[in-house]
């Protein structure tokens, strides 16, 4: 029986998103605008939003020395490709538009991306589930299958008060040092990925590990957890470095949820 070939989807991708690209933009730069939009419009359908706070960032393909983020004013299902604002890393505004970034986004966002070359998308949330495990001593524990596919990848940066100086920028990246998740300590999280679609997705893992943590202590203290054995913990690691960790847009979830973005409302692809 003669095989049929994948589907071309690369190309439907790209004729799809040529349909509202500025000439002036790239097709690499409008391709990674359409996917930090779609993340911010998803967000807000999973009820991941506080106001017009927090921020989603993508590095410019090409131009490593800037990113994309939101404008402070808009809410995350405001958010579209052409809306976000571009930035380069000394907090200099590339972007024609009367919006712009708070303070504490710029040292945040723009100080890891100076920090990590290898880091192309930063998100940062202030969530119930977050918040609460950044004010756990204990921090975030390998209790689950979602936790302990970020656990050995997680640091904690100590709260020392608002992220508005840009000096802050060295202990944020010493505190992340070489990992991907960091618990900020009385604030939130920081979730770094390769890629805008593994951002997200390792965002979600972060999450429900979160919030499964939190409803677990809500019935008692540690001492009633099932916490797994260590053996057991470093092997359930070692799998997911094995087949976790690669995480991209042609993995099982991207595109299943680019698909919801679109039909939730496609304007965030304008």
């Amino acid at each position: 029986m003669t095989q049929l070939a994948p589907p071309d989807t690369t190309s439907a991708r790209t004729a799809h998103e040529h349909q509202h690209r500025p000439s002036h933009i790239s097709a690499e730069e409008w391709h990674v605008r359409v996917q930090l939009a779609a993340s911010y419009r998803l967000m807000a359908v999973a009820g991941v939003n506080d106001l017009t706070y927090n921020h989603l960032s993508a590095r410019v393909p090409g131009e490593p020395d800037r990113y994309l983020v939101k404008g402070e004013r808009q809410l995350f299902e405001q958010v579209t490709a052409s809306s976000l604002l571009k930035y380069d890393l000394a907090g200099n505004k590339i972007s024609d538009s009367a919006d712009a970034v708070s303070r504490g986004g710029q040292v945040i966002h723009a100080g890891v991306f100076e920090a990590r070359p290898d880091i192309q998308a930063v998100f940062h949330t202030h969530t119930t589930a977050n918040l609460a495990v950044s004010m756990q001593k204990i921090g975030l524990l390998p209790l689950n299958q979602h936790a302990l596919r970020v656990y050995s990848r997680t640091g904690y940066h100590r709260f020392a008060g608002f992220e508005f100086d840009f000096e802050s920028r060295k202990d944020l990246a010493a505190s992340l040092g070489d990992k991907l998740f960091l618990v900020m300590q009385n604030h939130g999280a920081l979730i770094c990925g390769r890629t805008v679609p593994e951002a997200y997705v390792e965002h979600h893992n972060f999450e429900f590990a979160c919030r499964a943590q939190v409803a677990a202590l809500s019935a008692g203290g540690v001492d009633q957890l099932i916490v797994p054995p260590d053996d057991v913990i470093a092997y359930a690691t070692a799998q997911v470095e094995k087949y976790l960790t690669t995480i991209t847009e042609h993995s099982r979830d991207w595109g299943a949820l680019l698909a919801q973005a679109r039909k939730l409302d496609p304007a965030f692809e304008q």
